[in-house]
C-alpha cells in the first residue's frame, strides 16, 4: 500500500525463526510478512538456517526469504553457542550493510540477540528499525535459564546483566518497539519508562483460514484426519514440551478418562529438537495408563485448522505465552478454550463465555478446568459463537494495516507513540 506520494516502504524482516521452522516467533513472522507483501510492501526476509536442510534462498508468494548460518538449535547449549551466535552477528552485520540500498525499515522479530546488531546499524546507515518483543522472557531473561544452567553461575550471571543493559539501550534507540500483549507492555513501561517509543499491536491470525465449519464438514473432517465421530475430542496444537504444560496435561488425562471414557485428546505437533522435548514422557504416561484409545499422537501438521475444525475443546496448559497464538486460532475456529492464565489469555478468556482458565502448572485446576468444559457440553455451540467474537480485533487484514501505517510513519519522520 503506498501513501499518497506513491511511496510504499520496503522491509527487511530479521528473524531467528521462519517457516519450514514451526515455532511461534517464525509463523507469526510468516504471516505477517505476507500480510505486508499483500498491501503492496516489498519484503525481503533474513532468517537463521535453524533446519539445515532448508534452503538458504527461495521466494515465498511475494516474500523473499533468505538463511543464514548457524544451522540447528542453539537455545539451552550454554557457552557452546558464544562462537556460533558471534559470527552470527557478523553475518548479520555484513548482510544489513549490504542491503542498505534496498530497505526503508527494519522490522526485527525477538530481543535475544538480532537487535543488538541491527538497531546501531540502522541508526548508523539512515534506515529506521522496529523491534518486535515475542515473550516477556526476552526481557526477564536475557539468557534463558535452561542456557545459563550450563554455565559457570557467577560468570554467567554477570553475562546476563550485561547483556540485560546492552538489550535496553538498543530498545531506547529503536524507532519503534512492537509490545505484542499488555503483559510485554507493562514490562516495558517499568523497564525503559517513556524513553522509548512503543506501540501496542497484538499478533495477527488469518481467519478467513481459522473459522468454524458445520457439522458435516465436521464430520468430514473427523472421517479424512481417522478420528472417531462419536469421541468428545480435546485437541492440542504446538510443541510437545515441558513450558507447553505437556507433561501436566498428560498426567490429568488418566483421571479425566476414568470419569468420561468417551473423550479423545487428540496431540498436533512434535517436541523432538526443543530444549525441553518431552515426548519421551508422554509417550511413557500412555504406556503406563493405557491411553492409547484415548489419545491420539498425529506429528507436525501444516493444516491445523483441520483438527481445531474436527475437534469440540481446545486444551492448552502452556506455562508462559508472549501472545498464545493457538489459542487465537482455536478461538477463531469456534472451539470453547481450556488455558493457562498466562500471556493475553487473561484479557481473551470470559470464565465459561468463550473458554476456562487454569492456573500454570497446576494439575489440580487444569482437571477442574476439563471438568467444567466438560459440563458444559450443551453449551459448546452457544460458548463457540462468543470464542470466534472475541478473536475478530486479530485478523490478519487489520493488522497488517497497522503494521503499513507504522512502516509509513515512520518512512515520514511522524513520531511512533501508542502507551494503549
Amino acid at each position: 500500500m503506498t501513501n499518497s506520494t506513491g511511496f510504499a516502504p520496503r522491509i527487511l524482516w530479521f528473524t531467528d525463526e521462519f517457516p519450514p521452522e514451526y515455532g511461534g516467533t517464525g509463523a507469526m513472522a510468516s504471516l505477517l510478512a505476507r500480510g505486508l507483501a499483500s498491501n503492496g510492501l516489498l519484503v525481503h526476509v533474513i532468517t537463521r538456517q535453524v533446519i539445515p536442510a532448508a534452503p538458504t534462498r527461495e521466494q515465498m508468494g511475494n516474500v523473499t526469504v533468505e538463511r543464514i548460518p548457524p544451522a540447528g538449535r542453539l537455545k539451552g547449549t550454554g557457552w557452546r553457542a558464544f562462537p556460533l551466535i558471534a559470527g552470527q552477528l557478523l553475518r548479520l552485520s555484513a548482510t544489513t550493510i549490504a542491503r542498505a540500498p534496498t530497505f526503508d525499515v527494519a522490522i526485527v522479530s525477538g530481543m535475544k540477540i538480532i537487535p543488538l546488531v541491527v538497531v546501531p546499524l540502522c541508526r548508523l546507515l539512515g534506515k529506521k528499525c522496529v523491534v518486535r518483543i515475542e515473550s516477556p522472557f526476552e526481557l526477564q531473561e536475557p539468557i534463558s535459564s535452561e542456557s545459563l544452567s550450563t554455565m559457570n553461575g557467577g560468570t554467567g550471571h554477570r553475562l546476563m546483566r550485561l547483556l540485560a543493559r546492552a538489550q535496553r539501550a538498543v530498545l531506547r534507540r529503536a524507532d519503534s518497539v512492537v509490545a505484542i500483549s499488555a503483559e510485554i507492555q507493562d514490562l516495558l513501561l517499568r523497564q525503559l519508562g517513556e524513553r522509548t517509543s512503543f506501540v501496542a499491536i497484538p499478533n495477527a491470525v488469518d481467519l478467513a483460514r481459522f473459522k468454524p465449519v458445520g457439522l458435516d464438514e465436521k464430520l468430514a473432517l473427523r472421517h479424512k484426519l481417522g478420528i472417531d465421530p462419536t469421541r468428545k475430542v480435546f485437541v492440542n496444537v504446538g510443541r510437545i514440551t515441558r513450558s507447553k504444560g505437556m507433561v501436566t496435561l498428560m498426567e490429568s488425562w488418566p483421571a479425566i478418562v476414568r470419569q468420561h471414557p468417551e473423550v479423545l485428546l487428540v496431540i498436533v505437533g512434535r517436541g523432538t529438537g526443543y530444549w525441553d522435548d518431552c515426548e519421551q514422557r508422554v509417550a511413557e504416561i500412555i504406556g503406563a495408563y493405557d491411553l492409547g484409545g484415548h489419545v491420539l499422537l498425529v506429528g507436525q501438521s501444516d493444516h491445523a485448522e483441520e483438527y481445531f475444525q474436527a475437534a469440540d475443546v481446545f486444551v492448552t496448559p502452556s506455562e508462559y505465552e508472549g501472545f498464545a497464538l493457538t489459542l487465537v486460532e482455536a478461538l477463531g475456529c469456534g472451539l470453547p478454550a481450556i488455558t493457562t492464565s498466562v500471556g493475553e489469555a487473561p484479557r481473551l478468556i470470559s470464565e465459561g463465555v468463550n473458554g476456562f482458565l487454569c492456573s500454570p502448572k497446576d494439575q489440580t485446576s487444569l482437571t477442574a478446568s476439563i471438568e467444567a468444559a466438560l459440563r458444559s457440553e450443551q453449551d459448546w455451540p452457544q460458548i463457540g459463537r462468543a470464542a470466534r467474537a472475541s478473536v475478530v480485533e486479530f485478523d490478519l487484514p487489520r493488522i497488517s494495516l497497522r503494521y503499513v501505517q507504522l512502516c509509513h510513519e515512520l518512512s515520514s519522520g511522524a513520531r511512533v507513540s501508542d502507551a494503549g
